[in-house]
Parts: C-alpha cells; sequence; structure tokens
C-alpha cells in the first residue's frame, strides 16, 4: 500500500451554537484523502478534552473542513 501526504484541517466547535474552539492543520500519511480525514478526525476526538475542570461534560463536534495533498 503507497502512502500518501496531506494536511488535514480539522475544526472542533461547539455544536450548541456553532462557535469555533479551535482549527488545526494536522499532517497524516495515508491511502487516500477519505482516510486522511477519517483518521485525523478520529486522532482529534481522541486528544480533545470532553470533560471539563469541574467533572461537567463539554459540548464539543468535530469537522474535517479541508484535505490537502503535500508535497
Amino acid at each position: 500500500m503507497t502512502l500518501r501526504s496531506f494536511d488535514c484541517i480539522i475544526r472542533i466547535f461547539d455544536p450548541a451554537n456553532g462557535r469555533t474552539i479551535a482549527e488545526h492543520v494536522l499532517p497524516v500519511d495515508s491511502p487516500d484523502a477519505e482516510h486522511a480525514a477519517a483518521s485525523t478526525l478520529a486522532n482529534a476526538a481522541s486528544f480533545t478534552a470532553k470533560i471539563g475542570a469541574d467533572g461537567d461534560v463539554l459540548s464539543v463536534a468535530f469537522a474535517c473542513i479541508k484535505v490537502e495533498a503535500r508535497s
């Protein structure tokens, strides 16, 4: 399997009000853009806090807004 290099732009936002919490450009090597987006979204969800310091659940959602080939 040949891997290609991509940059995925991931937006973390509050789905209750649409407010952007953060955007990250994450490099990934993947067989295609579809897999690059899926794996990067999974990593973003894994490494983003979903529980606040007070123990309350935070309202967060994730979107891959762009995938670009990296040279």
